[in-house]
């Protein structure tokens, strides 16, 4: 993401616990100031150092460590109120909010839009939508765009990512167990690609006022496809096996993210980048 602000030439503060490490591995420009803060801390102790607007591209959640817990959820309600001081300190700023598909809960199969009620989600999708409702609903936020992020693919990627694990036992040459080998699988995007829509975000001159809308790749090959093409990709002997679905698989509408500047790649693209990071990673 910093990478891509970089790029784009935005001045920019990058607020992390690690912000100064960050910075200097990626040799970035003077444009990108690290501040070194802990925004899930009882309090934040920095502000802008101006009270003009400013555009916060909001990406601080905690899933590492604490998951689906209520020790995660109070983690995350605390970060969200530190970014809502941060807007209070900045004076009507507007948020590019990196939500994520699990606010959906167990949907029922079928793809899921900007229309699709929650049903049931963890603590960590409770969490998500709470953050969502919090910042639409606070009077010192201009606008709130929250994008609902699916499994996030690249160097770094989440270990507990359904497709991490399972590139993790095809490069190990464990047997995979699956299901749904014909379900049009989309679920999945790569970080540079939502780096390149935050970015377009956060340079729009007029962000609406309250969006939320969930991003995946466009569809293509069934799931069965996919795995075999990332088996022979990280040239593994793993066998592939199919089980029962435990529930309907679902997908990812694309329409309305697509309106709004959202271009997704096709899902066996993002794959196989996927694929051929990891098998460097390795």
């Amino acid at each position: 993401m910093l990478k891509a602000l970089d790029a784009e030439g935005v001045d920019t503060f990058a607020l992390s616990r690690q912000a100064v490490a960050t910075c200097t591995r990626h040799s970035l420009s003077a444009r990108i100031k690290p501040v070194e803060a802990d925004l899930s801390a009882s309090r934040l102790d920095w502000s802008p150092p101006s009270d003009s607007p400013h555009i916060i591209i909001h990406l601080a959640f905690d899933r590492m460590s604490s998951g689906d817990s209520p020790h995660g959820a109070e983690i995350n309600n605390r970060i969200t109120r530190n970014v809502l001081g941060l807007c209070r300190a900045s004076k009507g700023s507007s948020i590019v909010n990196a939500s994520s598909t699990s606010v959906y809960g167990k949907p029922e199969g079928g793809m899921v839009s900007t229309e699709t009620a929650p049903i049931s989600p963890s603590e960590y999708g409770a969490s998500k939508l709470l953050a969502e409702q919090l910042l639409a609903e606070a009077p010192e936020v201009a606008s709130v765009f929250s994008v609902r992020l699916p499994a996030v693919l690249g160097r770094g990627a989440h270990p507990e990512n359904w497709l991490v694990r399972m590139a993790q036992r095809l490069i190990q040459n464990k047997d995979l167990t699956y299901s749904s080998p014909d379900f049009k699988f989309n679920n999945a995007v790569l970080a540079t690609d939502v780096a390149k829509f935050f970015v377009k975000l956060a340079v729009t001159s007029h962000l609406p006022p309250d969006v939320r809308v969930p991003i995946g790749s466009t569809s293509g090959p069934c799931l069965a496809e996919i795995l075999h093409q990332m088996r022979s990709d990280l040239d593994s002997k793993s066998r592939l096996k199919t089980s029962p679905a435990n529930q309907p698989p679902f997908g990812i509408d694309n329409s309305a993210a697509k309106k709004l500047g959202y271009r997704p790649r096709s899902i066996m693209e993002t794959i196989r980048q996927f694929t051929r990071d990891f098998a460097q990673g390795a």
